[in-house]
């Protein structure tokens, strides 16, 4: 790949650890890691440092998918997770980037052993329908946590993240931005969850509109901008 569009996608990497910190959905600590996978290639950068606060280029490691090191350096808390990442895409081809925080309101669920249900129309419309599963736990990036992150995801074809039990949030789509976007909607929706357990427990979609909702706004898409004529 030319070395202009890994420089573009290093810099989406930024972009999207950016939006996560200003989102304000990252846990006191800011650890976590953000990945992107190289188009129509075995390759991924990887965030090669523990946390995700003002990084640069030369912070971002690149792999391929069988997690051998090809370009960069990284530090022990970034080369424990590289499996963590490489899984999501070796098993769901489509991803273009994978999001890992401990985001406070999801790992609550996630140290819970629960998953998240679908209560929150912005899963819907996420393509989250399967809600957010949990994935059993393993020591931080290890193979007995890799193979229960696949579990996870072979079991379920609509989601767009998995709670790391004991651990933290696993999210993905279709580019980095988009994943830090699902981990955004995750964090929202463990908050709805938690907040609406005083109130007397959040309450599903109903499946039959669920089709529906996703309909809507795919019939928006489509008809693009909503521009004023000239009068």
């Amino acid at each position: 790949m030319a070395k202009k569009a890994l420089r573009r996608l290093r810099q989406e990497i930024i972009d999207a650890g950016e939006q996560l910190l200003e989102s304000g959905v990252m846990q006191i600590s800011r650890h976590g890691n953000i990945s992107a996978r190289i188009p129509a290639s075995d390759r991924f950068l990887l965030t090669a440092g523990g946390s995700i606060g003002a990084l640069r280029p030369e912070q971002i490691a690149l792999f391929d998918l069988d997690g051998t090191l090809l370009e960069g350096a990284v530090e022990p808390a970034a080369a424990e997770i590289v499996d963590m990442h490489s899984i999501v895409y070796r098993l769901r081809p489509e991803t273009g980037g994978v999001v890992h925080t401990h985001s406070p309101a999801a790992t609550s669920f996630a140290v819970a052993g629960l998953p998240i249900p679908l209560i929150y129309e912005a899963m819907a419309r996420f393509d989250m329908t399967d809600g957010v599963p949990v994935a059993g736990y393993g020591p931080r990036g290890s193979r007995e946590s890799v193979e229960e992150i696949a579990k996870a995801i072979r079991a379920h074809a609509h989601i767009g993240g998995v709670l790391l039990a004991n651990h933290g949030v696993l999210a993905f789509a279709g580019s980095a931005s988009g994943a830090a976007r699902a981990n955004m909607v995750i964090e929202e929706t463990a908050v709805l969850a938690l907040n609406a357990r005083v109130l007397g427990g959040a309450r599903e979609i109903p499946a039959a509109m669920v089709a529906h909702t996703q309909a809507r706004r795919d019939e928006f898409a489509a008809a693009g901008v909503l521009q004023a004529t000239a009068r």
